[in-house]
């Protein structure tokens, strides 16, 4: 007998290594664990931003949706990360049919841009081929972090990215 399964899916997560960024990594991973399952639902990748090397090709053939973790008070890196952004996920063909989210953290800071300027900052409207959301992230409240992740996972589960593979029953 076959049933049907569906492969993990892969989440990949962008951002400048931090505490706070490896907080929202590990706390998305945390929930994501069920520990009577034998099949992981996900996989993850972790990159680090550096702005002289590219995103490998085979990581994001089998990316299934992308976090991209922004610290809002950072203004100073506003372009490069927009640049960043463009030239690894909108003019990158591999990276056509990844939603991205773009989780932007210390939002609740005096100096911290807010959501209509980080889409306004990117260049976001523009993108009208592809989802894309961007979610703030509150004195990194679990409930803030897990909405980017929840909203990343709905979406990929609507559109079906992952097809469905047959294996056979045990």
């Amino acid at each position: 007998m076959f049933r049907r399964t569906r492969p993990p899916k892969h989440i990949l997560f962008i951002g400048e290594k931090s505490e706070t960024r490896d907080y929202i990594i590990n706390l998305i991973k945390e929930s994501t664990k069920a520990p009577e399952e034998k099949v992981p639902q996900y996989t993850f990748s972790v990159e680090d931003l550096d702005f002289n090397q590219e995103l490998r090709e085979p990581l994001l053939k089998k990316t299934d949706g992308a976090i991209f973790l922004v610290n809002t008070t950072k203004t100073e890196e506003l372009a490069a990360l927009k640049e960043y952004l463009w030239e690894y996920f909108v003019w990158n063909d591999h990276a056509t049919t990844i939603p991205v989210v773009i989780a932007s953290y210390n939002a609740e800071q005096a100096l911290a841009l807010t959501t209509s300027e980080i889409i306004e900052a990117y260049s976001l409207i523009r993108l009208t081929d592809r989802l894309w959301n961007v979610m703030e992230i509150r004195e990194n409240k679990e409930e803030d972090i897990l909405a980017c992740f929840n909203w990343l996972d709905e979406y990929i589960e609507v559109l079906g990215i992952k097809p469905k593979v047959l294996s056979k029953k045990q």
